[in-house]
């Protein structure tokens, strides 16, 4: 399994730029232990804070960033990365993350925030 500390982190780096802080900055979810635990909660947290001044173009990539990952909202970047292909059984249910395994998911998830960021 990949190590999903190192996702963490590379959304650290970007939150950190984004509100212009060091580490625990913004409440302590500039903290790759947090955003390790809750990836999708770190980046709307993030992208919430872009939109805001954004103008009509970008937060039109924004709402389609949220539609496009929501659906990771209560996954951890383990969780995701315990996928080694789209589909497993979670709790008796069958899950489809809609990529190859869930490295591709988490590292489109990380780029397309890190563009939207810029």
């Amino acid at each position: 399994m990949a190590n999903g500390q190192s996702y963490a982190i590379n959304i650290e780096h970007i939150l950190s730029n984004v509100f212009r802080c060091e580490r625990f900055g913004f409440g302590g979810v500039v903290n790759s232990d947090f955003i390790r635990r809750q990836p999708f909660t770190a980046v709307l947290s993030g992208i919430a804070f872009i939109y805001a001044t954004a103008g009509e173009e970008k937060q039109l990539e924004i709402e389609k960033f949220i539609e496009e990952f929501s659906f990771y909202s209560k996954m951890s970047i383990d969780d995701l990365l315990s996928f080694d292909t789209s589909e497993k059984e979670l709790n008796g249910t069958t899950m489809d993350i809609g990529y190859e395994n869930g490295e591709k998911a988490i590292k489109d998830m990380i780029e397309k925030f890190r563009n939207l960021s810029k």
